[in-house]
């Protein structure tokens, strides 16, 4: 893809110090363009750009690109779809590229702050406007795109795709974000609002930024939509299946070779059969785990179906604990998501062969995936039980269990569930996507330090869209966008996501939930829509995800060496932040010990 980076301060045009921090930004991101870089410089601000060649691979894709005017200067990381539609409505316009970064120019000449309703597509975009003297950035709706800043130490607006970039300018301490630390531990990642570091700002995703003398402003320009649809089934399919296929021809427009993430199952398998459409030849990728977790016997009956270039590619137990600090040490941020080795080694077999990649994400949290998303369905169908009895309830399990009363242990139990979590939006809240407790990350951390995710829509408690639109804006940026987004770059290759169109996901968000799942089935709307596309074997598959044997992995001889050496050592960096005897506690072979050992590498990679 491509990397963006700047500073602006009065009066630095002839300053060589900002020109050698500029260049440094710009060299810490090599691996997120390697094909060119540029960099401009105005008396009151500085654009920093490493290109990564996509569309129009000749020079007149360079960055930072001036506008025909020469009054507005962009550095624009990402891809806008549809974007050659767009350029005809500018016959006024005097274009001397065939890229979308031009178009993004000719759109802020017209519609100035209005700029992003325009977009569709993943972008992170700053623009120069010398006349305004100010700099317009912008984020696309999901976070596809990184966009980070920071005051300097003398006053300096900075700004750039990774957090590496801003440290590597020496303006910006590093100390840690408590708050963040809290949410890593609570949820085994980064909230999409705040960065590990407390001096280090992010900008959130569906929002743009002007700064203008010395004066931040932030302002959210999309959401999702509100009412929701009044749709037949029939009619829903229909304008689905248009929906996704649009989104396929669109995104797989490229001027280099194109490939497809294949995991065996009903998202990635609905993309190739509809990549294979257009893109005859198209190589897929496969991860493979070992035992129960393989999913490669269903991937490749789509890749036979479909008569696709089929890898696939795995890791050795002894492999697992040096690329875990391989990673790590790369990543400007811990990140607990198991499935960032298998995300590592797959980005790396891809850009042997490939500078594009297609992927399924963003299918489960849409559609109506997950297995919790049933259980909350659960929960409406059953309601509530009284919170008050829940003592009561608890005894009356133990008692049941006690006297081998089986039936009367499971209506207890039940309704000590649903005293817990008397609604769906308290269960997403508590339970899903949840690592250690509040009270356990309390004593971690010794402090009540937390962050809770604003959500920027009512939370209906009553409504099964809630739960999917809770995901859609809080893990899809926090957790997976990040995932992808720094893997990938670390191989110069690009992801893409076609069920990120803003168009889909403004239908799929608004379409009634029981089209989606019920207690019997997930993903109803792509099973009718696309299921004739698939294999039956993919149809009746449980759902399994990309993530990863944990416990299997930690008992590997050498990462029980590599656990010893940083969680059972007080003298490790990690011991700064966390209590040594809370953390010893917490060392069970599970999802918990792993996130500790996460935080545990990265802060003595990082600190």
């Amino acid at each position: 893809m491509c990397g963006i980076a700047g500073i602006v301060k009065k009066n630095i045009l002839n300053d060589d110090f900002y020109k050698r921090s500029l260049k440094n930004m710009t060299d810490s991101i090599i691996h997120r363009g390697p094909d060119d870089e540029g960099h401009e410089y105005f008396q009151n601000c500085f654009l920093g750009f490493r290109r990564l060649a996509i569309v129009d691979l000749s020079q007149d894709g360079h960055q930072p690109m001036y506008s025909d005017t020469k009054n507005e200067c962009i550095v624009f990381n990402g891809e806008i779809y549809g974007y050659r539609d767009l350029k005809k409505e500018f016959s006024e316009y005097s274009f001397k590229s065939n890229t979308d970064t031009e178009v993004i120019l000719a759109l802020y000449q017209k519609y100035g702050s209005e700029l992003p309703k325009h977009l569709n597509g993943m972008f992170s975009v700053a623009i120069w406007d010398e006349e305004k003297q100010q700099l317009f950035c912008v984020r696309d709706r999901f976070g596809e795109k990184p966009f980070y800043f920071a005051t300097g130490k003398n006053g300096e607006f900075i700004f750039a795709s990774e957090i590496k970039a801003i440290l590597a300018t020496g303006l910006v301490d590093k100390e840690l974000n408590d708050e963040a630390v809290s949410h890593f531990l609570r949820h085994s990642y980064i909230n999409s609002h705040q960065s590990i570091y407390k001096n280090i700002k992010v900008l959130p995703p569906a929002s743009q930024l002007v700064y203008k003398n010395g004066e931040i402003k932030i302002s959210q320009y999309w959401n999702l939509p509100e009412e929701e649809l009044t749709i037949s089934e029939n009619d829903a399919i229909q304008k689905f299946k248009s929906l996704v296929d649009k989104s396929v021809e669109k995104q797989l427009i490229a001027d280099v070779k194109v490939g497809a993430f294949l995991s065996g199952g009903l998202d990635s398998g609905t993309l190739v059969a509809l990549s294979s459409r257009y893109n005859l030849n198209l190589t897929t990728l496969g991860f493979e785990y070992q035992g129960e977790w393989n999913e490669m016997p269903e991937a490749r009956s789509i890749s036979q179906k479909y008569n696709t270039n089929h890898k696939e590619v795995s890791l050795k137990d002894e492999e697992i604990p040096n690329l875990l600090v391989q990673v790590l040490k790369k990543l400007d941020e811990p990140l607990a998501d198991t499935a960032i080795l298998a995300t590592y080694t797959i980005c790396e077999e891809a850009a042997k062969n490939m500078t594009v990649v297609i992927t399924g994400n963003a299918g489960d949290e849409l559609f109506g995936g997950y297995k919790w998303y049933q259980k909350e369905k659960e929960i409406l169908d059953k309601g509530r039980a009284n919170p008050n009895f829940l003592t009561f309830y608890k005894i009356g399990s133990t008692v049941s269990e006690k006297i081998g009363f089986r039936k009367g242990q499971d209506y207890f139990l039940d309704k000590v569930f649903r005293a817990k979590f008397p609604d769906i939006v308290s269960y997403q809240k508590e339970k899903v996507h949840s690592n250690f407790t509040k009270k356990e990350t309390a004593l971690l951390l010794k402090s009540n330090v937390e962050h809770e995710h604003l959500y920027n829509f009512p939370l209906d408690k009553t409504n099964l869209n809630t739960p999917m639109k809770m995901d859609l804006t809080n893990i899809i940026p926090g957790d997976y966008m990040v995932k992808d987004d720094r893997i990938a770059m670390m191989h110069s290759i690009e992801l893409r996501t076609p069920f990120l169109d803003k168009d889909l996901v403004e239908f799929c968000s608004a379409l009634p939930a029981k089209y989606k799942v019920n207690t019997e089935q997930t993903k109803i709307i792509l099973r009718k829509a696309f299921g004739e596309l698939l294999t039956d074997n993919i149809l009746s598959k449980r759902k399994q995800g990309f993530g990863a044997p944990v416990e299997k992995w930690l008992k590997i001889p050498a990462m029980e060496e590599l656990s010893a050496k940083i969680l059972k050592n007080p003298s490790s960096k990690i011991f700064l932040k966390l209590d040594f005897q809370q953390v010893q506690k917490n060392l069970n072979y599970n999802y918990k010990h792993w996130s500790l050992l996460v935080l545990g590498i990265w802060m003595e990679e990082h600190h």
